[in-house]
């Protein structure tokens, strides 16, 4: 190797850039480059570092989110839909505009007709393209906020929660909530009142949170603040995962 591209890679080893250390002497036999402005060339260069370190920083993001499975939005089969998420407003959301504007999105509708799919799939575009999304189960984050409030330690854990762009929260209304499990989610909702994103699955009708949460006034208050800034799709389908089975005969109805 020439001794001026030994010096160079490792000062560019040195500064930390151990991708474009890597790949200099490649990249400058490739007399494929030479017909390129300087401007091209140098941002070939760049790209050498940049791409891989932000392929790694998503990795990262994704491995830390906690979501238990990858999901992307190309997979979901939007034609099984039968209302509620039109192509253009899929297409809208893959923007992830609602991120930098801080919005909500409920994702209502019964079992089975892709909820968690898309929310999985929103999360896994957040964290490829540079924010950073977490996702919980709703019984899991009550639990584990009553148990903060228990150990003096909910500030504590409603900061932590505030920090993700993203805070995916899966399966709300499968369970009623106790008053103390509601009060401490109106908490984390408010703590993260037009400071960050929030997805949610639920299966049940706004009307029904009342119930739900055990006290209209938490309800009322923790809707107006979810619903201030949000996109709300109400999903119509037939049950997703009986797709397959339904197709080849398999589930027969009397």
């Amino acid at each position: 190797m020439n001794t001026a591209i030994v010096t160079l890679s490792g000062k560019l080893e040195e500064l930390g850039l151990s991708f474009m250390a890597a790949s200099l002497e490649s990249f400058l036999a490739d007399q494929s480059r030479s017909e390129n402005t300087l401007l091209e060339r140098l941002t070939d260069l760049v790209d050498l570092e940049y791409i891989p370190r932000r392929e790694r920083a998503a990795r990262t993001r994704l491995k830390i989110s906690g979501m238990p499975q990858y999901k992307t939005l190309d997979d979901f089969d939007l034609s099984w839909l039968k209302g509620g998420l039109s192509k253009a407003k899929l297409e809208e959301l893959s923007t992830l505009m609602f991120v930098e504007r801080k919005e909500n999105i409920f994702l209502l509708g019964p079992s089975g007709v892709g909820k968690t799919h898309l929310l999985l799939g929103l999360g896994t575009k957040a964290c490829n393209n540079g924010f950073s999304a977490y996702y919980i189960s709703c019984h899991d984050l009550v639990e584990q906020l009553v148990r903060a409030k228990e150990q003096n330690r909910l500030k504590r854990k409603l900061d932590w929660l505030r920090k993700p762009h993203v805070l995916l929260v899966d399966e709300v209304g499968y369970e009623p909530l106790t008053a103390e499990q509601a009060h401490v989610f109106f908490q984390l909702v408010n703590a993260r009142y037009e400071t960050g994103s929030i997805i949610m699955t639920n299966n049940k009708s706004f009307s029904k949170w009342a119930e739900l949460m055990s006290d209209e006034a938490v309800a009322t208050a923790m809707l107006d603040r979810l619903l201030h800034h949000s996109h709300t799709l109400s999903l119509q389908a037939d049950s997703y995962r009986m797709k397959g089975r339904l197709k080849v005969g398999a589930v027969g109805f009397a």
